[in-house]
């Protein structure tokens, strides 16, 4: 059954990220009754090596966000002007890629292109896909690689393509740049907004080295420095 994926899921998932938020009285669908379910019995946590990332339930000022702060407006969602329509944004993948409730279903969000495309019928179903088919869907290889070489994943923080996909770059390690989840997210919005301007067949040019002066850009262990993006 569906909620034993759920249960397997939690089992290699971290300790919660806050304690058990109060159950909702009046969910809304089944999709956010079932998040609901989730948050309450886990309240946000890591999973695949930080690859997997899923926001808590209350909070304020957590270097990794609450839920409701990574879904207020001001924060990155209005970066990308009218091309995300209503969701509610509640895990991301290594790279950024989000996991949003949307209407009656679970939908993924590419941060580069602001495309949303259905995932899973609900967050049971949801469960089941990320653990079939978790490097795809979380990036853990990736994930995995990069901390072999620079250290632990620090909170708050994912890995950013140089080289954004859409435009071919590749999936490794060499590639990636350590970037503050909130800054990356600013950054593709603006980037999604242009491209979204352009006639089809046109090329577009963009300045990778942009990656490269954003928060935390780059390995923090390079020069022996802790992340101050919170302080």
């Amino acid at each position: 059954m569906e909620s034993d994926r759920i249960d397997e899921l939690l089992s290699i998932a971290s300790a919660a990220l806050l304690d058990a938020p109060p159950k909702s009285e009046s969910p809304s669908g089944d999709a956010i009754r079932h998040l609901n379910d989730l948050l309450s019995r886990r309240n946000g946590f890591y999973a695949f090596e930080s690859a997997l990332h899923v926001f808590p339930v209350g909070g304020a000022g957590l270097p990794g966000r609450s839920l409701q702060e990574w879904n207020d407006h001001n924060l990155w969602i209005n970066s990308y002007g009218g091309l995300i329509s209503r969701a509610l944004f509640f895990a991301e993948d290594i790279f950024g890629g989000q996991f949003a409730v949307a209407g009656d279903a679970v939908h993924r969000f590419d941060p580069e292109t602001a495309k949303f495309t259905q995932f899973a019928s609900d967050v049971e179903m949801w469960s089941a896909q990320i653990l079939a088919r978790y490097n795809f869907t979380t990036g853990h290889s990736i994930a995995h690689a990069w901390q072999v070489q620079n250290g632990a994943l620090p909170v708050g923080h994912r890995l950013t393509p140089r080289i954004p996909f859409c435009a071919g770059g590749d999936y490794s390690v060499d590639n990636m740049v350590l970037v503050e989840s909130v800054a990356a997210m600013r950054y593709w919005g603006d980037f999604a907004q242009k491209i979204a301007e352009l006639p089809d067949g046109v090329q577009f040019e963009f300045n990778s080295a942009v990656i490269d002066g954003l928060r935390c850009a780059g390995s923090v262990r390079r020069d022996s420095a802790s992340c101050r993006c919170f302080d």
